[in-house]
């Protein structure tokens, strides 16, 4: 069963933990880095922006629900994955995940400003299958996929992760460039692993941007 407030306090390795159905702790939470002064608004999200952009349980599907908790994005120990959710050098962060109420379903958004380095969190991030296939942190052991998904933004990569707990499920990871602005989507569905859900969430994600911009 997932554990919804973990999920969210405990951010993309909590995330993927729960997913996995593990009950022991991540790896530490990584302080953030001090944030840049400044963001042009024209090229990436304000804090201000960021937060009014992040979704809410009505943008979701029917059944999901905002769950409790809050904190730092903690490292998975995949370079790439890591460099598109940690707050090292960032300008504005803000985060959500929610859960599902009837299924083990969830979902996380992160928005991230990075002034200048935007682009190469992507592409760090597309490089993921081929840098880390598989890794172990925490003592679990993962195996990251490429993901086919339609291109997003001004870039986009997307990949999945397999935990090989035995009550692992997969867990789609979608990165989307907006200028300076990453927007990180986290998805899970209900066993099935199509990437139906990660889809709609990534689609409305991005056209509740749009409307706020």
């Amino acid at each position: 069963m997932i554990r919804r407030a973990a999920a969210a306090a405990l951010g993309l390795a909590g995330l993927l933990a729960a997913a996995a159905g593990c009950g022991d702790s991540p790896p530490a939470a990584v302080p953030a880095a001090p944030a840049p002064a400044h963001v042009d608004p024209e090229h990436g999200l304000t804090q201000q922006q960021a937060q009014r952009a992040l979704l809410a349980a009505g943008d979701l599907p029917l059944g999901f629900q905002p769950s409790e908790g809050s904190g730092e994005a903690t490292a998975l120990g995949c370079a790439g994955i890591d460099g598109a959710y940690l707050a090292q050098g960032v300008a504005a962060r803000a985060s959500a995940s929610f859960g599902h109420a009837i299924s083990p379903a969830f979902v996380n958004e992160t928005i991230t400003t990075r002034p200048g380095e935007a682009d190469a969190a992507l592409a760090g991030f597309a490089r993921a299958p081929r840098e880390c296939g598989s890794f172990t942190s925490g003592g679990v052991a993962y195996a990251v996929s490429t993901l086919s998904l339609p291109r997003y933004g001004d870039g986009s990569a997307a990949v999945r992760v397999i935990s090989g707990l035995k009550e692992s499920r997969p867990v789609d990871l979608v990165a989307v460039r907006l200028g300076d602005t990453i927007v990180a989507v986290a998805a899970a569905g209900a066993g099935r692993e199509d990437a139906e859900l990660t889809r709609t969430v990534v689609e409305r994600a991005l056209a509740k941007i749009s409307r706020l911009r």
